[in-house]
């Protein structure tokens, strides 16, 4: 049937005839659906009356069944002793705390109750002075009326009405108590009615008589002629329903709840509502839970509503077939005039649909003189500018492919949900594809491998997003395609091939290695024939070959400082210098570095101050980095304090251990703070008064970060003009097993 109407919604002149079919459809329609409301309307008020009568009848049944309860609840409380079973008194066993006796004397009230029509007992209990039951009937679910089982004692000293009915309090409604109460024992909720038992004046104990709820709903249903019956607390939450648990009503909804105390007068406007339950329609009457005079919850009655439906399904044939009768008339005569108005459109139809399929000669052949022949007209002209039009795109679009083509970088498309459209020439030839090999699906299927090793630059200025292809070094780069109004077309990535340049930067880095391993022999002959005639052992020297002596040891030093810091560039850059992350106490690299350098700060003239506390808990590095840096930092501190202290200071922090060097300097502008950790960047040392030489080639720095940066660390600098400055780095402590975070690629972004 949906695949009819959605041919019949394809063609013009049923569109056409459609409106006037409808249009006499729904008039009539409409003049019987009036005569259907008013006879619905008037079965409708009557079902209201017939429900609101059922739940007023049923408020009735809770009522006699309470008021069943006490007159029972008398007869048993005032029970004299019965000699042909030789059972006591029932206030006398309570008193004498006779237990035995008392279940003696209970248990015929227990089964006449169980019996009679009126009282239709489930459960007797019966509670001493201290809450505690001990004597408790109850007759199980579809079990016979001489059956029954008892149950454990159990403490009721907690319920409401347990001190209520001990202590013998009233309120206006008298000394008996009844509610919805649900035992410990057996989780079923029951409506019971409580009594205190009296000898003379005291109170001796008390008694239940208890109905289970479903079995009184259940009853009240067969007795009525209702379908359903649902009780909930004042909150509108489900206590108890006739419905199977396949058809579990939902919680009131909060509205009716409001509605429902609200009203004034619940039996004279009392408030329907209709629902579907497991598939049926239900009109609910709700009114107001009445037990001992009071509101317990919330009642709801339930009947189907096939009754006030009947009207409507009887009067439905005959709508029908007027409707039927009309709409076959009106379409007769519709599809003769639209056949009519839409033959010329159809060929328009057909003559585009030509042109669609590759036809691109074919033109429409309508020769009415009314609109649809100007339209036609006008369609033949626009198919000419199209065709045009389409060939200067090709050619346009020809052009751009060619430029993509011959572009050297790899370049691929890729569209919104990430999956790969197109690559160039470039891109096959970066991943050994041949013409007709298909492609890859996404761009996470590229074999990209992050370079890690021997990147080109230092530190932050390693060149970014490099990655192996197979025997290429490629940098990636993604970028988002969008129209002029912003909205996203997909990305592009580029694929630039760097391995020509990564192998001239690794060999210039290899033969920088080399030359400086080469100059470190000759300078250390130099050093250490320097401090052998600084010691005399060629003899005394005169103060000035002295002067000369230590000029050459001081600049052999420094020129061993600056290759050895060059030496350790080129390891970093080539990926040879390895880190070996363990638990290390970080005291033994610290002191190591002190050691070394303690004598070239004495000499200068400045004081070197140790703040390490004796325990420290160990941390996750590598031994030769951690000295390398202290070394680094205290040369630094060394080199550019002229007279004062140096402090070396270990402070354990929640997360890390910081490290500082702190010296009392010129200090540092703070828009410095970032650039003294790039490679070559210098401090002038003018105010220090250092030369050139002295002052490094400002590698140190930079060492200190890239290898703290290995640690999984931090770096950075404390200070202002005149204050001195701080250097301080973070080390993890060996329990902390988070590796460091990697820099996100451009891969996130389409992959």
């Amino acid at each position: 049937m949906s695949r009819l109407i959605g041919e019949l919604q394809k063609q013009l002149k049923y569109q056409i005839i459609g409106p006037f079919l409808l249009l006499a459809i729904v008039v009539a329609i409409v003049g019987l659906t009036i005569v259907a409301f008013f006879l619905a309307r008037q079965q409708q008020d009557r079902f209201d009356n017939e429900l609101a009568a059922a739940t007023r009848t049923v408020s009735d049944a809770f009522l006699a069944q309470e008021q069943a309860n006490l007159n029972f609840l008398r007869e048993v409380a005032f029970a004299q002793r019965n000699e042909s079973i030789n059972a006591p008194a029932v206030a006398d066993a309570f008193y004498e705390n006779n237990v035995e006796g008392l279940r003696l004397a209970l248990e015929p009230f227990f089964l006449q109750g169980t019996r009679r029509s009126d009282v239709r007992l489930d459960r007797l209990m019966a509670f001493d002075r201290s809450g505690r039951t001990i004597v408790d009937f109850e007759r199980p679910p579809l079990a016979g009326e001489e059956t029954y089982i008892t149950h454990d004692s159990i403490d009721l000293s907690s319920a409401w009405f347990t001190s209520r009915i001990l202590n013998g309090e009233a309120d206006e409604r008298g000394d008996k108590y009844a509610g919805l109460i649900q035992f410990s024992n057996t989780q079923t909720l029951y409506l019971a009615t409580i009594a205190p038992v009296r000898r003379g004046n005291e109170v001796v104990g008390g008694l239940i008589v208890a109905i289970r709820i479903d079995n009184l709903l259940n009853t009240v249903v067969q007795q009525s002629r209702l379908d359903g019956i649902i009780l909930y607390d004042q909150e509108g939450n489900l206590i108890a329903t006739t419905f199977s648990s396949q058809a579990r009503p939902a919680p009131l909804r909060q509205e009716l709840v409001s509605q429902v105390k609200a009203n004034p007068d619940p039996y004279g406007q009392t408030l329907f509502t209709i629902e579907t339950i497991n598939g049926v329609e239900y009109q609910f009457a709700y009114v107001p839970l009445t037990i001992r005079g009071g509101r317990a919850g919330i009642m709801a009655t339930a009947r189907t509503r096939e009754e006030v439906l009947l009207t409507w399904n009887n009067i439905s044939p005959l709508l029908v077939l007027i409707t039927f009768s009309l709409g076959l008339g009106i379409a007769v005569l519709g599809l003769w005039v639209a056949r009519r108005i839409t033959r010329p459109l159809e060929e328009l139809a057909e003559t585009a649909s030509a042109i669609v399929n590759g036809d691109l000669q074919r033109r429409a052949s309508v020769n009415t003189q009314n609109e649809i022949g100007v339209l036609a007209r006008q369609f033949n002209r626009m198919t000419e500018y199209l065709i045009e039009l389409l060939a200067q795109v090709r050619a346009e679009a020809r052009q751009r492919t060619a430029i993509v083509e011959s572009i050297t970088d790899g370049i691929i498309f890729i569209d919104v949900h990430g999956e790969i459209r197109s690559i160039n020439r470039a891109t096959r030839r970066l991943l050994g594809l041949s013409d007709d090999t298909a492609l890859p699906k996404r761009l996470s299927d590229l074999p990209l491998e992050p370079l890690t090793e021997g990147i080109p630059g230092f530190g932050d200025q390693r060149a970014q997003n490099l990655y192996t292809l197979g025997d290429y070094i490629v940098r990636l780069s993604v970028e988002d395609v969008r129209e002029d109004d912003g909205h996203l077309l997909g990305y592009v990535a580029v694929l630039q091939d760097l391995t020509e340049e990564v192998m001239v930067d690794r060999a210039k880095t290899n033969f920088i290695g080399t030359i400086s391993h080469e100059l470190r022999t000759p300078l250390t002959v130099i050093r250490g024939n320097a401090d052998l005639l600084a010691r005399g052992l060629a003899g005394p020297l005169e103060d000035e070959q002295k002067s000369f002596v230590e000029a050459i040891r001081l600049q052999a030093n420094n020129m061993t400082n600056l290759i050895s810091n060059v030496i350790t560039i080129a390891n970093l850059d080539s990926g040879s210098l390895k880190s070996t992350l363990e638990p290390i106490e970080v005291q033994r690299p610290i002191e190591d570095a002190i050691w070394q350098t303690q004598g070239q700060i004495k000499a200068k003239g400045l004081r070197l101050e140790v703040e390490i506390p004796k325990k420290l808990p160990k941390v996750l590095a590598d031994f030769d980095h951690v000295r390398t840096i202290m070394l680094q930092l205290l040369d630094n501190a060394r080199r550019y304090t002229s007279a004062g202290t140096i402090t070396v200071r270990v402070m354990p922090q929640p997360d890390t251990l910081r490290i500082e060097v702190s010296d009392t300097g010129r200090g540092i502008p703070p828009n410095l703070h970032q650039q003294i950790f790039e490679r070559f960047f210098r401090g002038d040392g003018t105010s220090e008064g250092i030369n050139s030489s002295e002052r490094g080639i400002g590698l140190g720095l930079a060492i200190c970060k890239q290898l703290i940066e290995r640690l999984g660390g931090t770096i950075g600098v404390e200070s202002a003009p005149g204050q001195g400055s701080t250097f301080f780095f973070t080390l993890r402590y060996a329990d902390d097993t988070a590796t460091p975070e990697k820099p996100a690629t451009g891969l996130e972004s389409a992959a």
